[in-house]
Order: C-alpha cells, then structure tokens, then sequence
C-alpha cells in the first residue's frame, strides 16, 4: 500500500511538472520590461470586437504599418467623454473601450449594449477590449477608473506612449456638461 502511494504522489508531481514545462506562452503578452523590446504593430491583437455595423474585423483594416494614427485606451469613465470626440478632430484614431475586469454577467447584460448606444454615433472605431488582449499587449496594468491613456502608431509600425490622463470621476454615471466636455476635448486634441 505504501508503495502504491509513492507510486501515484510521484506521478502527481511528474504531471504537473511536464505540465507546466509544456505549457504555452501567452501571445499577447508583452514582456516589455523584462526584455526591453519596443512596442511594435505585431503585438496588436490580430482580432477583436468592434464597436460597430461589422462587428469582427481583423487588425489589418485598422491597424497598418506605414499609416499613423492614435490609439486612446478608453477605463470605465472617460468612455463617457471620448463619445464625441469625432466631433473636435479628423485625425486617424481608434478608441479601446478597457472593461476587462468588469464580470462577465454584468458584460453581457449591460456593457456591451450601452457601449453600442453611447457610440452609434461617433465616426471613430471602438475596439470592445473585454479580454484584456490589448491592455496586456501594450503593456498596461493601470485601471483607475478616470483615466485614458494615448499612444502613437508611428509610420514604421512601432507604438509609443504619447499622454496619459484624467477626467472627471463618475461622469459615467452623473454625466458631464457639454461646456466641460468641449473645454476636455479640445484640451485633448491639442495633445494629439
């Protein structure tokens, strides 16, 4: 009996070991720190949702090297102001709505639907983040809820952090007037 126990201990043990040596590495994660590679257009995910009437679109109809343009993550309260943010600029953009640590259930029910409505609107893409793909392949570990970050897609396909940023806490729920969403948004534009 007491052999029969080594016997199946050191099978768990040589399981989990061939497991975790065999185990695949995340393709989305950046391991920028550790490495010092510079971000780059290959560590965008190659699918994602798309706020939008065609709602899967691959990378390459948004992002393509030898075109620059903006990338603005979007945390729970500034989804509130960038909404109309076509309306200040012509510049090429594309906004990450970032709800991955919101609950699945709640995702489901609620998030994807008023993402929909508050952005039927707006002229420019909003890639539905709920995975957390783009926030672990660009490398961001921040959620505070008020805060938006900016990066550049550069010409010859690397991305580099522009601008990060705050709004108002809660506009989500209380909302914003249109004065301070106009002054915001024009203040934000400047910086692009």
């Amino acid at each position: 009996m007491k052999n029969i126990l080594k016997i199946v201990f050191l099978g768990i043990i040589g399981f989990v070991f061939l497991t975790y040596l065999t185990a695949p590495k995340n393709p989305n994660k950046n391991e920028i720190n550790s490495n010092k590679k510079v971000l780059n257009i290959n560590f965008i995910p190659r699918y994602f949702d798309l706020v939008s009437n065609n709602p899967y679109t691959k990378a390459e109809t948004l992002f393509e090297k030898g075109v620059e343009k903006y990338i603005i993550v979007l945390n729970h309260d500034s989804l509130a102001l960038f909404k109309n943010l076509y309306k200040y600029t012509d510049k090429n953009i594309v906004l990450i709505a970032n709800i991955s640590n919101t609950p699945w259930l709640i995702k489901q029910l609620a998030v994807n639907g008023k993402l929909e409505e508050m952005y039927k609107d707006s002229k420019i893409p909003l890639i539905n983040d709920s995975n957390g793909f783009f926030m672990n392949s660009l490398d961001l570990k921040d959620n505070t809820q008020n805060k938006y970050f900016i990066y550049k897609l550069n010409s010859d396909g690397t991305i580099v952090k522009t601008n990060e940023g705050l709004v108002e806490l809660n506009i989500l729920e209380k909302g914003i007037s249109q004065e301070n969403s106009k002054n915001s948004l024009e203040q934000i534009v400047k910086s692009l």
